[in-house]
């Protein structure tokens, strides 16, 4: 008898497209247990899922049987949950999570049996997250990371429910608003790092006027550079390439009259090896690793926004600049800041408020023009 409901085990085999382009795999036997509720268990190749099947189908129960639900712990589940995770996510991602794990939930529910793992016990952890002054992002994804672990526990016939997902998360989303740099700010870091450094402040032009996020600007390539617009159609995670953050194809930003000025000195002076070849990239031509821009950001960016007397902005944040102008030129519509941007209107809007309502009643300042003014304003100061 294969099951209680009298339905034999079968295998599902399932392909994907994850967010970086590849394509992932899984291989799972679906079975009834003996109190017929459906389970699954995933296998690591055909030969694997075929041997559980056929113990199911003689009777044997092969390794799938679960005479006591629920008894794994937390820290022996980690592993079974982190190499399923493995076929779908991205390699930045899979770190971020690991250091959630090891941090946050290892310590609290690692020795825990799944099944004692109440609404209660994940609400007193919360509290004692943000007792200890774990920031509410922070927070936020250790349970959305153990919440995930219980999922795929009772996808798997590991555990019945999901303690996690009945209890309130932090509430995602901008605490602050964002503080654009205007032009003369840029230009400024710009100078400052222009002195034998053109890499440092060419890369400082493309996030500021472009709006790109840093993983989308370091894996620009020369083709991606038009007469009027730049493309936008992957990113650098980590030494590799994948597609955008949001998972779409691709998008086009304005190209102003500036950066395009910027680039052409880049290119000449790097001396391009061709079209596919990355404008930003290690000495040996390899795209940047984490620890790569990490460097960069910490020796080169914040040295000079420091000396600048901008403190300590991300590089990210330079990407509000790009925003704040074309805001301030009021010739842009939200749809397309948020098509430019990589956003949606509704997100657009949320984060931009405030400087469309600073610039609403200023007198209109075209992008271009108002770059050109703060680089001749810097260069008349000859401050570096």
């Amino acid at each position: 008898m294969a099951s209680a409901a009298g339905r034999e085990p079968t295998i599902e085999r399932r392909t994907w497209t994850r967010k970086d382009g590849t394509v992932g795999e899984s291989i799972d036997v679906r079975y009834v247990d003996a109190s017929g509720k459906r389970r699954r268990r995933r296998c690591a190749s055909i030969d694997e899922a075929q041997y559980e099947r056929a113990g199911l189908v003689l009777g044997r129960g092969g390794r799938t049987a679960t005479p006591d639900l629920g008894a794994l712990t937390v820290s022996e589940f980690w592993p079974q949950w982190r190499t399923d995770a493995g076929q779908r996510l991205a390699d930045a991602t899979l770190a971020d999570y690991d250091g959630s794990w090891k941090r946050r939930i290892q310590p609290r529910f690692g020795h825990v049996a799944m099944r004692d793992v109440t609404p209660r016990a994940i609400s007193t952890w919360r509290t004692e997250l943000h007792a200890a002054g774990i920031g509410p992002e922070a927070v936020r994804k250790a349970m959305v990371l153990l919440q995930s672990m219980f999922t795929i526990a009772i996808e798997w016939g590991e555990a019945e429910a999901n303690p996690v997902s009945v209890v309130r998360k932090p509430r995602q989303g901008r605490r602050r608003a964002v503080s654009a740099m205007t032009p003369h700010d840029v230009e400024h870091i710009r100078r400052w790092l222009d002195d034998g450094d053109l890499f440092s402040a060419t890369l400082v032009s493309v996030l500021a006027y472009t709006g790109l996020r840093p993983g989308e600007a370091i894996a620009l390539e020369a083709r991606h550079v038009r007469e009027n617009t730049i493309l936008a159609e992957q990113a650098v995670a980590d030494g590799k390439l994948k597609l955008q953050k949001t998972g779409r194809l691709y998008r086009t930003v304005d190209l102003l009259s500036a950066l395009a000025d910027d680039l052409a000195l880049w290119q000449r002076e790097r001396r391009s090896e061709g079209p596919g070849v990355a404008l930003f990239t290690r000495p040996d031509r390899e795209l940047l690793r984490r620890t790569d821009w990490n460097n960069w950001r910490n020796r080169r960016f914040y040295a000079a926004t420091k000396a600048c007397g901008l403190g300590a902005p991300r590089p990210y944040d330079l990407r509000h600049s790009f925003a704040s102008l074309l805001i301030r030129e009021q010739k842009t519509s939200i749809v397309d800041l948020a098509e430019q941007l990589g956003h949606s209107p509704t997100e657009t809007l949320k984060t931009y408020a405030h400087v469309f309502a600073e610039h609403r009643r200023a007198e209109p300042v075209a992008a271009d023009e108002w770059i050109a003014l703060a680089r001749r304003d810097v260069h008349r100061d000859g401050t570096r």
